[in-house]
């Protein structure tokens, strides 16, 4: 009788232990299976550009205030933009007259920002950026509001061409948007969802000619009250870069 009570206190604390260490082993698991890991850090530092900016001078212009690193562009007649004044990789002379000023890159970079309009119905932003020794513009909302791509690539508008896509852009709401210069491809996100990437081998990119004032890096709206805010720019690390693909 000893024997059996024994043993099946035994039993007993053999299946507690189980139950406590299945217990712990549920506890370091995460609660929702489709829990992804967290983004990794950026490996190069952002540059904050919220200064040395101005005003494009289209003309019909409308208000543009700078402060805070907030940019307000007023309702234009039609374009209303700024243009960064600071120097360039390849502008020594420019860069060393301001040393606290920063070399922006052209090439192997990311640039981002944030936008809203407040009033009107079409592009909310189109920001014209480096792609190495030529300059292309990323359109938001463009060609009465709906229209969002790159222009120009091979003589094509972002309307007509292999980055068109059709996407709202509700007033007073912000967008976050991110543009990725690498020597093989350019990548376009909004909110966080890519919008394409395009090879960039084979390809001439330019602007729409009213663009030039914002050449190389600017930000201009068309017939609407727009704000941007929190724009930045890093240098890629040459581990980030892609690879290009190997001809078939």
């Amino acid at each position: 009788m000893l024997a059996l009570l024994i043993a099946t206190n035994a039993v007993v604390a053999i299946g507690q232990d189980a139950s406590a260490g299945a217990t712990a082993s549920a506890a370091g698991e995460p609660k929702d299976s489709t829990q992804t890991a967290e983004k990794p850090k950026d490996k190069t530092e952002w540059i904050s550009l919220n200064d040395h900016w101005k005003s494009c001078q289209f003309g019909g212009d409308g208000e543009v205030t700078v402060k805070d690193g907030l940019i307000r562009l007023q309702f234009g007649q039609p374009l209303t933009g700024v243009r960064w004044t600071g120097p360039f990789d390849g502008e020594e002379k420019k860069a060393a007259s301001d040393t606290k000023v920063p070399v922006l890159p052209r090439n192997n970079y990311e640039v981002r920002w944030e936008c809203r309009r407040d009033r009107g119905i079409d592009f909310v932003c189109a920001v014209t950026f480096p792609v190495g020794k030529e300059v292309a513009s990323f359109v938001m909302g463009g060609w009465g509001g709906g229209v969002t791509g790159l222009s120009s690539i091979d003589g094509h508008d972002a309307s007509d061409n292999e980055t068109t896509n059709f996407k709202a852009y509700d007033n007073e709401q912000w967008y976050k948007a991110r543009v990725r210069v690498e020597d093989v491809q350019i990548t376009v996100w909004i909110d966080g969802i890519k919008m394409f990437d395009l090879p960039r081998k084979d390809r001439k990119f330019d602007i729409r000619f009213e663009m030039d004032p914002c050449t190389p890096l600017g930000i201009a709206n068309f017939e609407c009250d727009s704000q941007i805010r929190n724009v930045a720019i890093r240098r890629l690390d040459p581990s980030e870069l892609a690879k290009e693909e190997a001809d078939e």
